[in-house]
Protein backbone atom coordinates (compact mmCIF):
# COMPACT_ATOMS: atom_id res chain seq x y z
CA UNK A 1 0.00 0.00 0.00
CA UNK A 2 1.18 3.51 -0.82
CA UNK A 3 -0.26 6.55 0.92
CA UNK A 4 0.28 10.29 0.62
CA UNK A 5 -0.90 13.14 2.80
CA UNK A 6 -1.43 16.84 2.18
CA UNK A 7 1.49 18.93 3.48
CA UNK A 8 3.57 15.81 4.08
CA UNK A 9 4.38 13.80 0.96
CA UNK A 10 2.25 16.20 -1.10
CA UNK A 11 3.44 19.81 -0.49
CA UNK A 12 -0.05 21.32 -0.72
CA UNK A 13 -3.63 20.61 0.30
CA UNK A 14 -5.18 18.34 -2.32
CA UNK A 15 -8.29 20.03 -3.73
CA UNK A 16 -8.92 17.84 -6.77
CA UNK A 17 -7.96 14.39 -8.03
CA UNK A 18 -8.32 12.98 -11.54
CA UNK A 19 -6.75 10.24 -13.58
CA UNK A 20 -6.13 9.33 -17.20
CA UNK A 21 -6.57 5.73 -18.33
CA UNK A 22 -7.09 3.75 -21.52
CA UNK A 23 -4.96 6.35 -23.27
CA UNK A 24 -3.70 5.44 -26.73
CA UNK A 25 0.06 5.60 -27.23
CA UNK A 26 -0.24 8.49 -29.71
CA UNK A 27 -2.47 10.63 -27.46
CA UNK A 28 -1.00 13.76 -25.98
CA UNK A 29 -2.30 15.43 -22.86
CA UNK A 30 -1.52 18.61 -21.01
CA UNK A 31 -0.05 21.17 -23.42
CA UNK A 32 -0.78 23.94 -20.98
CA UNK A 33 0.50 25.74 -17.90
CA UNK A 34 -1.45 26.66 -14.80
CA UNK A 35 -1.10 30.10 -13.26
CA UNK A 36 -1.93 28.95 -9.70
CA UNK A 37 -2.57 25.19 -9.70
CA UNK A 38 0.22 22.83 -8.65
CA UNK A 39 0.07 19.12 -9.45
CA UNK A 40 1.68 15.86 -8.50
CA UNK A 41 1.55 13.23 -11.26
CA UNK A 42 1.98 9.53 -10.54
CA UNK A 43 2.18 6.59 -12.93
CA UNK A 44 -0.09 4.27 -10.95
CA UNK A 45 0.39 1.67 -13.68
CA UNK A 46 2.46 1.55 -16.86
CA UNK A 47 4.49 4.53 -17.99
CA UNK A 48 4.40 7.89 -19.76
CA UNK A 49 6.64 10.89 -20.31
CA UNK A 50 6.15 14.38 -18.96
CA UNK A 51 7.99 17.29 -20.57
CA UNK A 52 8.20 20.39 -18.39
CA UNK A 53 9.20 23.84 -19.65
CA UNK A 54 9.84 26.83 -17.39
CA UNK A 55 9.86 29.39 -20.21
CA UNK A 56 13.62 29.05 -20.75
CA UNK A 57 14.54 25.37 -20.69
CA UNK A 58 12.78 22.02 -20.92
CA UNK A 59 13.28 18.73 -19.08
CA UNK A 60 11.61 15.38 -19.83
CA UNK A 61 10.78 12.84 -17.12
CA UNK A 62 9.78 9.21 -17.51
CA UNK A 63 7.17 8.23 -14.95
CA UNK A 64 7.05 4.47 -14.50
CA UNK A 65 7.10 3.84 -10.74
CA UNK A 66 3.92 4.12 -8.63
CA UNK A 67 6.07 4.91 -5.58
CA UNK A 68 7.32 8.18 -7.12
CA UNK A 69 5.49 11.33 -8.12
CA UNK A 70 6.44 14.35 -10.19
CA UNK A 71 5.72 17.74 -8.63
CA UNK A 72 4.71 20.38 -11.17
CA UNK A 73 4.70 23.84 -9.66
CA UNK A 74 2.50 26.67 -10.88
CA UNK A 75 3.70 28.54 -13.95
CA UNK A 76 5.25 25.48 -15.62
CA UNK A 77 4.26 24.25 -19.09
CA UNK A 78 3.59 20.50 -19.27
CA UNK A 79 3.19 18.00 -22.06
CA UNK A 80 2.27 14.38 -21.29
CA UNK A 81 2.84 11.76 -24.00
CA UNK A 82 4.14 8.32 -24.95
CA UNK A 83 1.65 6.45 -22.77
CA UNK A 84 2.18 2.70 -22.48
CA UNK A 85 -0.97 0.68 -23.35
CA UNK A 86 -1.67 -0.03 -19.66
CA UNK A 87 -0.85 3.46 -18.33
CA UNK A 88 -2.86 5.03 -15.55
CA UNK A 89 -1.85 8.60 -14.66
CA UNK A 90 -3.07 9.89 -11.29
CA UNK A 91 -3.04 13.68 -10.84
CA UNK A 92 -3.36 15.42 -7.47
CA UNK A 93 -4.13 19.16 -7.70
CA UNK A 94 -3.76 22.07 -5.31
CA UNK A 95 -6.77 23.91 -6.79
CA UNK A 96 -10.29 23.20 -7.99
CA UNK A 97 -10.72 23.27 -11.77
CA UNK A 98 -10.86 26.84 -13.06
CA UNK A 99 -10.70 27.39 -16.82
CA UNK A 100 -9.13 30.84 -16.36
CA UNK A 101 -6.11 29.25 -14.62
CA UNK A 102 -5.04 27.50 -17.84
CA UNK A 103 -2.62 28.97 -20.38
CA UNK A 104 -2.97 26.88 -23.56
CA UNK A 105 -0.81 28.85 -26.00
CA UNK A 106 2.92 28.13 -25.62
CA UNK A 107 4.01 31.43 -27.17
CA UNK A 108 1.77 33.40 -24.80
CA UNK A 109 3.09 31.31 -21.90
CA UNK A 110 6.73 32.16 -22.73
CA UNK A 111 5.84 35.85 -23.06
CA UNK A 112 4.01 35.73 -19.69
CA UNK A 113 6.97 34.00 -18.02
CA UNK A 114 9.39 36.63 -19.38
CA UNK A 115 7.21 39.42 -18.01
CA UNK A 116 6.88 37.63 -14.66
CA UNK A 117 10.63 37.05 -14.35
CA UNK A 118 11.57 40.61 -15.31
CA UNK A 119 9.00 42.25 -13.05
CA UNK A 120 10.08 40.31 -9.95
Amino acid sequence: MISAHSFQEIPFEVQRVYYLYEVTEDRKSGYHANIHNQQVMVAVQGSFEVRLHDGVAAQTYLLDDPQKGLLIREGIWREVKHFSPDAICLVLCSEQFEEGDYMKDFGAFVEWKNKTIHSA
